[in-house]
């Protein structure tokens, strides 16, 4: 065990968890094809799921986080994963959570050139009945040092 692992997270790690990021990442090379089905097969059912994508507004409820979820990946084709850089992983009995950057290419909106795409992802995953669902994701363009005004709020 690793100075940084806990015998609890341990614990949780062998009953699932692990397997739950594993099927959102493999899940993830679909989405980034423009098939939302696989990430979607992993999202909570529950009222409280969220979604807070890089191009939209915060999203609550299965009904929203599908369909924010859905549209997004609209916008993405002939693409694929190109790696993950983890910046920490923790999980209990009931609940985990991951912070990565999350590295993939794509088609965006049609173009002609696969692009590469970056983004600072926080994933929370929680046990539901016998398997594990992803209860909350956030995702943002935000990989590297900005200025704070970066932050200011502009006028609609």
């Amino acid at each position: 065990m690793s100075p940084s692992q806990t015998a609890e997270s341990t614990t949780s790690s062998s009953t699932g968890f692990d397997d739950a990021v594993n099927a959102f990442s493999d899940a993830l090379d679909h989405y980034v094809k423009g098939d939302p089905g696989p990430v979607l097969a992993v999202l909570s059912r529950r009222e409280d799921v969220t979604l807070c994508n890089p191009v939209g507004a915060p999203r609550r409820g299965p009904m929203d986080v599908d369909q924010a979820a859905a549209e997004g990946a609209t916008h993405l084709s002939g693409g694929s994963v190109r790696g993950f850089e983890e910046i920490s992983r923790y999980a209990t009995a009931d609940l985990g959570y991951v912070v990565r950057i999350e590295r993939t290419q794509a088609r965006v909106d049609g173009s002609a050139e696969v692009m590469p795409l970056a983004l600072r992802v926080t994933l929370i995953f929680r046990r539901e009945g016998d398997g594990w669902k992803l209860a909350h994701r956030h995702a943002d363009p935000i990989t590297s040092p900005r200025p704070i005004q970066t932050t200011i709020e502009q006028p609609t």
